[in-house]
């Protein structure tokens, strides 16, 4: 019996991100998704004194903001 990933077509989290999108729209997900990995390399930065996945963390905040104002023509 073999595990499937997570995020494979049809699976429960698959159906629950797409219900996402369709609910509120792909820019608001990529908004939540932005905040998630900003709060994140906050508590890292801070709890952790970890600045090098704090910063790994800004930066994924960063490319999440910046691929939804460029696929979004914002």
């Amino acid at each position: 019996m073999s595990e499937q990933p997570y995020f494979c077509e049809g699976s429960e989290a698959m159906l629950q991100l797409e219900g996402m999108v369709d609910k509120v729209g792909i820019r608001n997900v990529l908004w939540a998704l932005e905040r998630i990995c900003a709060a994140k390399a906050e508590h890292v930065a801070v709890n952790w004194q970890d600045t090098v996945t704090a910063k790994a963390w800004e930066k994924q905040a960063r490319l999440i903001h910046k691929t939804a104002q460029t696929s979004l023509g914002h």
